[in-house]
C-alpha cells in the first residue's frame, strides 16, 4: 500500500472538511483539485463523498465534465444560511464601495454583521484586511450626524408614514416645514437624498414629487399619519432627481468630451446619435430640468442644447 500523502490526519477529518468545502462555497468542485486540497488521492475524495452522500443524500450531486468528476452541494429547502465565500467577499467589497457615504455607526453594524456571518460559516478569516476599493469622492459629506435621520426615514418609507420635516434649501436662510412622505433613498453625485412627495394634510394625499439633501434635514419627527392612496410611481430611470413631468431634450457634444458622454449611461432611454464630426447628440427624458441645465454648463463650450430643445 502505498504512504498516505497526509498521514497525521484521519479519514474523519477528512470527511468533515470535505463537507465543509461543499457547504460553504455551493460551486462545482472538480475530484482533482479536491485531492490536492485534502492531501489525498481522487479515489478517497470519492469514498469520502459517497460516505457524505449517505447522510444528505441527494443534496449532493455530482457529474462529468470532460472526463473530470466533480461534486456541489444544493440545497433548495431555505433552511440554509444562504451564502457562501464568494457571496460575503461581495458583501465586503460592497462596504468598502459604500464607506464614503454611509455614516459611521451604519458602517460599524455592517462590520459586525460581516464579521458574524464568517463566523458562522466558521471561516473568521474569510473577511480580507486588505481593502481592494477606496471611495475617492471631493466634497465628502459625514453623516454620522444624520444617522437617526436616515433610521427614522426608512421606516417611515416602509410602513407609509408621513414625516414633519424642518428642511433648509440651497440658498434659503430660512429653512420651512413640510409634511413629507419617503419613498426611498437615493445616492447622487457624493450625498444621500430622500425621495417622496409633499403632501396635503387635510386629505393625507400626495401632492407633488419631492426630494431632500439629508444633510439639509433640520429636524425630523415621524407622525402616525398614513398616506390614504398608493404613491405615484417615481421614475428611476431618468437623468437626475424627479422634481416636475417628464420632458426630452437634445444635447450636443463635442468630439473633446464625446466619449465621455458616451462611455456612460445617463438615462434608460437615452440615445446617442455620432456626428460626421466626432460629435455627438445625446437625447435623454428628465423630471430633473434645472439639474440637467446645469450639469450641461458644467461642460462650457464643449455641450450645448440643441435648437428646439
Amino acid at each position: 500500500m502505498p504512504p498516505k500523502l497526509d498521514p497525521d490526519t484521519t479519514p474523519g477529518v477528512k470527511t468533515l472538511r470535505l463537507f465543509r468545502k461543499l457547504l460553504l462555497d455551493r460551486r462545482r468542485h472538480y475530484q482533482t483539485d479536491l485531492a490536492v486540497e485534502l492531501q489525498c488521492s481522487p479515489q478517497t475524495v470519492g469514498r469520502l463523498a459517497n460516505e457524505i452522500e449517505t447522510v444528505i443524500g441527494t443534496a449532493l450531486h455530482s457529474g462529468l465534465d470532460k472526463r473530470k468528476r466533480w461534486y456541489q452541494y444544493i440545497v433548495n429547502d431555505g433552511r440554509s444560511l444562504g451564502l457562501d465565500y464568494e457571496e460575503l467577499r461581495f458583501l465586503s467589497i460592497c462596504r468598502e464601495m459604500a464607506s464614503g457615504i454611509l455614516p459611521d455607526p451604519v458602517l460599524k453594524r455592517v462590520d459586525a454583521s460581516l464579521r458574524h456571518l464568517a463566523l458562522h460559516m466558521a471561516d473568521p478569516n474569510n473577511i480580507s484586511p486588505q481593502k481592494h476599493f477606496s471611495f475617492n469622492a471631493k466634497g465628502r459629506i459625514d453623516y454620522t450626524p444624520q444617522a437617526e435621520h436616515i433610521e427614522k426615514l426608512i421606516t417611515a418609507a416602509d410602513q407609509g408614514l408621513c414625516c414633519e420635516v424642518t428642511y433648509r434649501a440651497p440658498g434659503r436662510e430660512k429653512p420651512k416645514e413640510h409634511l413629507f412622505v419617503p419613498a426611498r433613498m437615493v445616492a447622487m453625485n457624493n450625498a444621500l437624498y430622500v425621495v417622496g412627495f409633499i403632501v396635503d394634510a387635510d386629505t393625507c394625499t400626495p401632492e407633488r414629487p419631492c426630494n431632500m439633501a439629508i444633510h439639509r434635514v433640520q429636524h425630523l419627527t415621524t407622525t402616525g399619519m398614513r398616506i390614504r392612496q398608493p404613491l405615484p410611481q417615481i421614475d428611476e430611470a431618468g437623468f437626475g432627481l424627479p422634481w416636475h413631468e417628464p420632458r426630452t431634450f437634445c444635447i450636443r457634444f463635442s468630439p473633446k468630451v464625446a466619449d465621455y458622454v458616451r462611455e456612460r449611461e445617463w438615462a434608460a432611454d437615452q440615445q446617442i446619435e455620432t456626428m460626421d464630426d466626432g460629435s455627438i447628440k445625446l437625447t435623454l427624458t428628465t423630471c430633473a430640468e434645472p439639474e440637467l441645465k446645469a450639469w450641461v454648463r458644467g461642460f462650457g463650450e464643449d455641450a450645448a442644447f440643441a435648437s428646439g430643445s
